[in-house]
């Protein structure tokens, strides 16, 4: 069963991307490169801020494995959109 704290951090989150798809859609900007650079900073700072100071919960070595992933996608998807400016005719 979920504690309290995580089911916030998994609403905070949900409703995070969420917010974030909605708003890129209404702008018309939406790409997938911009939404998972977006959602990773989103899933970094719903983590720094969800996370108590003074003890370090159980699920914390857990998250620090996703957050590792999500930073390596996050820089993948930007060496990608940099090789593509710099570029273009080198990747579809």
């Amino acid at each position: 069963m979920p504690t309290p704290r995580r089911l916030r951090f998994v609403q905070t989150q949900v409703a995070l991307l969420l917010g974030l798809l909605l708003a890129l859609a209404v702008i018309g900007s939406f790409s997938p490169g911009l939404f998972v650079l977006l959602g990773v900073i989103g899933f970094v700072t719903a983590i720094e801020l969800l996370t108590p100071a003074e003890v370090r919960p159980r699920w914390y070595g857990r998250v620090e494995v996703l957050v590792t992933l999500a930073l390596v996608t996050a820089a993948a998807v930007a060496g990608v959109r940099t090789v593509q400016l710099f570029e273009p005719g080198l990747l579809p």
